[in-house]
């Protein structure tokens, strides 16, 4: 991780209280600790994921920051068992494609996707709330198998 700008306390905690709040989520801890918050790892139980996955437990990253009047984050689910990953990034990696886009790549399957993306929502809670729903109900399932 490590995106431009600052971090702000009062964002973390709601992003925080999001995660908490999914059914798939085990625990939420700050990285690399609740002093420094540069990101929020989530841990995900590989038995709650359809297709489940396991022994070792897949993680949601999250880091969000503001710099010069512009938002950046990153939502990122990572999978240690079967090295597949995917998420959602407003940075400037990939402006081609414009503010946000979504990110997958399974390396066992050689596969790997870059593409536009767009929330309905702009408060940072609202679009960490509808990632992690396309995230569970919807591409994992399609997406990781």
């Amino acid at each position: 991780m490590g995106l431009p700008g600052v971090t702000d306390s009062s964002t973390y905690e709601g992003l925080k209280d999001v995660l908490q709040r999914q059914p798939e989520v085990t625990s939420v801890n700050y990285e690399p600790n609740s002093i420094s918050k540069r990101f929020l790892r989530a841990t995900i139980d590989p038995n709650r994921v359809s297709p489940s996955t396991g022994p070792e437990p897949p993680a949601l990253d999250v880091e969000w920051r503001y710099a010069d009047g512009d938002t950046y984050y990153r939502i990122h689910y990572f999978d240690p068992n079967t090295g597949f990953n995917c998420g959602w990034h407003r940075d400037e990696d990939h402006p081609e494609l414009g503010p946000v886009h979504f990110q997958s790549e399974h390396p066992e399957m050689g596969k790997s996707d870059h593409k536009s993306a767009h929330f309905s929502k702009s408060a940072p809670t609202e679009v960490l709330w509808e990632a992690v729903e396309q995230l569970f109900e919807e591409l994992l399932p399609t997406l990781s198998g």
